[in-house]
């Protein structure tokens, strides 16, 4: 072989081996960056890439919980309604979007752009509770960004006759008023979320969806309040504020056995479809927010304090000649009628002022007043409703001369339609108060039931033997003959006592248009005690003047639907 040919292939040789041993470093050393990547910096690397992506999240509405009362029947519940939303990161074109959605919606194209220009979140609502037709022409779009976000709207099926205990929602479906606003928390249940990964540096890549974090729904209460009984009380309310040219009633029935409230009845009542039309001062349940004087249904209150502070026994006697003079102030009887002695039950059925005039006097101011603290009066019941107030008791050291013996029959305190409701209930009751409730048991969406911390027991503010005298005294009061007859019903055992009252005027003393507060407290019945009625009639302008005209009769109509509906023995 030639020297020169053999040099060649010497040299070809090398220069392969070369390429050879750098092609091997070169695809080592991609295997070592490969590796590097895939291996020791994939934590960092994903730390960067995630850096670059941005996430966001779309808000799952919660099913706010049912309010049903006794019988199941649904008072409030939610149904699946629909909210128009818009994703900003996907919105292209502000102007094309808004002429597209603002005739469906019936705004203001130029509004809408302008709204969808100036949003500072990712996600913005253009409207809430869309309507059928909307939602039908709002899915056809084909316009980037736009979500139809499915929500709850609250409904009412029975209306307004539970509208003021029930309460109502806003906007958001949170509680404004009544057991909607009490129990907020536990019906308004947990929003989810949807979570989404989308590019922060190609904003027009389409979002993908990351998570899905369900809602919770709220719980369900069980009311003790039968819609049944409801409707029988306000019916009769209804009728007696017809005839009478009343400005309100109230109706409270109470089982005194356990203080459940069967039927709390506010009327003129408030069309929950439409609150708004009558402003937030009509949604406060008034059987628990207005005071008011009670007038001559307190006396049963005096009598239970006359003998448990042993003032008095049922032989003890009080003169009437019609008026008392005290402190330049003259009490009158109704017509100035003269009833002569009289013991408590008789000052009970004649509704004698002056004789409770006498008896409260005789108490004096300290015990009487721990009397009255002590049944209840002057604090709120805690009742499971908002708003209550507490009435007006004020301390002796702040009476007038006079305030003692007014207060004996009714004038110079203050009350709530509860506070005398449960106290009629704890004279039912054996002396034994307890604290009236309306939500009697929540229920979770497993249906797992969970008893309130109500019915709770005050204590024994009075002796049992206490309780059982003034209840037939209040029983003498309602006969066929005598007291207020109006309110007899032929056959049943029927305690009760009316009260009529002034109205207290703003800056004070009493309104002079003759307007008056007509109240009734009823036990049915006295030799078994079901249910406590407490009924007022406010402000009539036409008519009949007095309680036995205004307010028995419309205990009777509510008292007989009673006897029939819980078929109450005789």
């Amino acid at each position: 072989m030639k020297k020169g040919v053999a040099s060649f292939n010497d040299m070809f040789r090398r220069r392969l081996v070369v390429v050879f041993v750098a092609f091997l470093v070169a695809v080592l050393g991609i295997e070592s960056r490969f590796v590097y990547l895939q291996v020791i910096a994939r934590a960092d690397l994903v730390d960067l890439a995630n850096q670059q992506l941005d996430t966001d999240s779309i808000p799952i509405k919660a099913k706010r919980g049912m309010i049903l009362d006794s019988t199941g029947r649904v008072l409030a519940e939610d149904i699946a309604t629909w909210s128009l939303g818009l994703y900003m990161k996907e919105v292209k074109d502000a102007h094309l979007t808004a002429t597209s959605v603002a005739p469906i919606i019936n705004v203001s194209a130029a509004q809408l752009e302008k709204q969808i220009r100036s949003a500072s979140s990712t996600f913005i609502y253009l409207k809430k509770q869309v309507g059928e037709t909307e939602y039908s022409q709002l899915s056809r779009l084909n316009v980037p960004g736009i979500v139809l976000d499915k929500g709850y709207r609250r409904v009412y099926p029975l209306g307004s006759l539970t509208s003021s205990v029930v309460g109502v929602t806003g906007s958001d479906n949170q509680g404004l008023s009544g057991i909607e606003f009490q129990y907020d928390k536990e019906l308004r249940g947990t929003d989810g979320k949807q979570t989404y990964r989308v590019s922060g540096s190609n904003p027009g890549e389409p979002p993908i969806m990351e998570d899905v974090e369900d809602p919770i729904p709220g719980k369900n209460l069980v009311l003790t309040i039968d819609s049944n009984i409801q409707y029988f009380a306000q019916q009769a309310l209804m009728e007696t504020l017809k005839t009478y040219a009343g400005k309100r009633a109230t109706c409270t029935i109470l089982d005194p056995k356990t203080d459940a409230v069967l039927a709390m009845v506010d009327v003129p009542s408030v069309d929950p479809a439409h609150w708004q039309d009558a402003g937030m001062s009509s949604l406060s349940e008034k059987v628990v927010s207005a005071n008011y004087e009670p007038g001559s249904v307190f006396k049963a209150a005096t009598s239970v304090a006359g003998l448990e502070t042993g003032t008095i026994d049922l032989q003890s006697t009080f003169y009437s000649g019609g008026t008392l003079k005290v402190y330049g102030t003259v009490i009158h009887e109704v017509n100035d009628y003269a009833y002569g002695n009289m013991n408590l039950y008789a000052m009970l059925q004649h509704s004698s002022n002056v004789g409770f005039a006498q008896l409260s006097m005789k108490i004096g101011a300290k015990p009487f007043y721990d009397c009255l603290t002590r049944y209840g009066f002057g604090k709120r019941t805690g009742i499971d409703l908002p708003g209550e107030e507490s009435g007006i008791l004020l301390p002796p050291s702040l009476w007038s001369k006079t305030t003692l013996p007014t207060m004996g029959f009714g004038q110079g305190v203050a009350v709530t339609a509860i506070q005398m409701a449960n106290f009629y209930a704890t004279i039912a009751n054996g002396g034994l108060m307890q604290r009236p409730y309306i939500v009697d048991r929540i229920v979770d969406a497993s249906g797992t039931s969970q008893k309130t911390d109500t019915p709770g027991v005050i204590g024994q503010v009075f002796k049992p033997e206490t309780a059982k005298q003034v209840l037939e005294g209040l029983h003498g009061v309602v006969q066929k003959d005598i007291g207020v007859f109006s309110a007899y019903i032929p056959g049943y055992q029927v305690a009760g006592k009316t009260g009529t009252a002034q109205v207290a005027a703003p800056g004070g003393g009493y309104l002079s248009n003759g307007t008056y507060v007509y109240s009734f407290a009823g036990i049915l019945t006295a030799n078994d005690p079901r249910v406590v009625v407490f009924l007022s009639i406010h402000e009539t302008t036409k008519g009949a003047r007095t309680s036995f005209q205004v307010a028995g009769p419309t205990f009777k109509k509510i008292a007989l639907n009673l006897i029939q509906y819980l078929r109450l023995k005789p």
